[in-house]
């Protein structure tokens, strides 16, 4: 059996992240077809929202929902000690750890 074209079009679009390949594709796909209207709407108004509002902070570029962002204007910060990242999402990590005070740079 072939699978629609609508189908077909979402594991397409999910086979595009990093690290999901088609068979992960499928199942996020699968999965989408067992939500409420509720559950979609949540989905897409998500998707939109962090579109709309994310954006690279103009000192480190880092992911933002202000300019410049929470770690670059606070004043607590070890503005001395610079932890240069390759992604803005490699900040994460470490800040969770709860051990840098310093602040970034994102080299992308």
């Amino acid at each position: 059996m072939q699978i629609p074209a609508a189908l077909e079009r979402l594991i397409e679009e999910f086979s595009k992240f990093p690290g999901v390949g088609r068979k992960t594709a499928q199942r996020l796909a699968f999965s989408i077809l067992r939500y409420t209207p509720e559950e979609i709407h949540n989905l897409t108004d998500a998707l939109s929202e962090v579109k709309e509002k994310i954006r690279f902070c103009s000192v480190c570029s880092g992911f933002t929902d202000t300019d410049p962002c929470a770690i670059c204007t606070n004043s607590g910060r070890d503005q001395k000690q610079l932890c240069v990242v390759e992604q803005p999402n490699n900040i994460f990590p470490i800040e969770n750890s709860g051990a840098y005070k310093g602040v970034y740079h994102v080299l992308m």
